[in-house]
């Protein structure tokens, strides 16, 4: 096995990127909760590993990779940029149970499950990850470690804060990405980038 997952393979994701400005936001509202939590009970996420997760591919065999970034390429055909913003919060599994803090997603809600849609097509045949939970956009700022002892705290802060308001951005492409696990967490790098970009009528997509 290699350092990026089994043997002749990389764990790859696919993202929508954040614009720098919003993850100045996030990493703000970051240090706030962190002022106000205090120890140890949350592992922040770094600046790097702040994005929209359209779809988690697990382990993804490196021959495999061109076939998977022209698929990934037609699917963003047809598909115009659009809006979405950063809005409201919570804990996943749920406020009693805390394992995840995340910040939710608004805007074009719409466009965002068509284009969801488009790349779990796209991917079907490549990794060895199936999910089986409905789509829900947000995005990940911290994880809560496994020997919290205040998780009532963290509820009572997650619920407390007033998260609306962080900002919007357009969307304007997708990453297929990889994930390295080292000592540290996990570290991303981006494999390919795909604009989206409308197609006009009668254009020729070969």
């Amino acid at each position: 096995m290699n350092e990026h997952g089994s043997s002749g393979s990389l764990r790859a994701f696919v993202a929508i990127p954040v614009p720098p400005p919003l993850v100045d936001a996030l990493q703000k509202l970051q240090t706030a909760f962190r002022a106000k939590l205090g120890g140890n009970d949350v592992r922040w996420s770094r600046p790097g590993q702040l994005h929209l997760t359209l779809k988690f591919l697990g382990d993804v065999p490196e021959a495999a990779l061109p076939r998977l970034i022209e698929s990934l390429k037609s699917a963003c055909a047809g598909t115009a940029p659009f809006r979405l913003a950063l809005e409201g919060g919570g804990c996943f599994p749920d406020a009693g149970r805390p394992r995840i803090i995340w910040i939710g997603v608004g805007g074009n809600l719409e466009e965002l499950r068509r284009l969801h849609q488009l790349v779990e097509v796209a991917a079907l045949g490549f990794g060895n990850h199936s999910e089986e939970r409905e789509f829900q956009p947000h995005l990940t700022i911290g994880r809560v470690t496994a020997n919290c002892r205040k998780p009532k705290r963290i509820r009572e802060v997650i619920k407390a804060a007033a998260i609306n308001g962080l900002g919007e951005w357009t969307a304007q492409g997708i990453d297929l990405m990889q994930s390295e696990l080292r000592p540290d967490g996990a570290h991303y790098s981006s494999l390919a980038t795909f604009a989206l970009v409308e197609t006009r009528p009668g254009a020729d997509l070969t």
